[in-house]
């Protein structure tokens, strides 16, 4: 019997229950990176929407060579109508990056058409472990990220901040708050920030949330 999929507990509750009705072993736990283990392979799952909105950010390279690092054979995990990728704005940007990742990166892109598919994809990745592969999946432990990786992934998390600009505001203001803090001013003294973008970062980190809102205090 092969050792458990291990499932990142973030990933969705519909895909996990059709896991569980092709009758694959799931474990869910917090991993990070990557959305599915399984034995020596790490696996990053994303929609079309996903993949273009990393692209979009500058993260999707960086989240792949995260993978890369941690697990002996990273896989991507595409989910989506590829013929949506017409509809993009950048149609010819998503193929390219497709490219890069097998050619370039080594990382190899597998494609299903919704979460049906990916069910069925991963029950057949779980099902053809070997007894060695299996066993380096129940001792193997991805690597954690370093407190800088950490800093620097939430900076990315700003719009249109990738791992370069990240770097120059954590150097530029000290620590993650202080980015989040700084005002509109301050930000176009960064350089490659223009008065679109620092108005862009501005407005987000001031922004009321738009959700149900609850005061702390009221949970005590």
């Amino acid at each position: 019997m092969p050792a458990a999929l291990i499932m990142d507990a973030n990933e969705p509750e519909d895909l996990y229950e059709r896991l569980l009705d092709l009758e694959v072993d799931v474990e869910r736990r917090r991993i990070a990176p990557g959305d599915y283990i399984v034995g020596p392979i790490g696996i990053e799952r994303k929609s079309l929407a996903d993949f273009f909105g990393s692209m979009v950010r500058k993260r999707l390279f960086e989240q792949v060579r995260r993978l890369r690092e941690a697990y002996p054979q990273p896989l991507l995990l595409l989910e989506g109508d590829l013929a949506e990728i017409s509809t993009f704005r950048h149609p010819q940007a998503i193929f390219g990056a497709l490219v890069a990742l097998e050619v370039s990166e080594r990382v190899p892109v597998l494609t299903t058409a919704d979460k049906d598919q990916t069910a069925i994809l991963l029950k057949v990745i779980w099902r053809r472990q070997d007894a060695e592969a299996a066993a380096y999946g129940l001792r193997h432990k991805p690597k954690e990220m370093s407190l800088e990786e950490r800093q620097r992934f939430l900076v990315e998390g700003l719009p249109n901040v990738g791992e370069t600009l990240a770097q120059s505001l954590l150097e530029g203001f000290g620590s993650v708050r202080a980015v989040f803090n700084a005002s509109k001013e301050e930000l176009l003294r960064v350089p490659r920030i223009g008065e679109a973008k620092a108005e862009t970062i501005s407005r987000l980190v001031t922004a009321t949330y738009a959700g149900r809102q609850r005061r702390i205090d009221e949970e005590s």
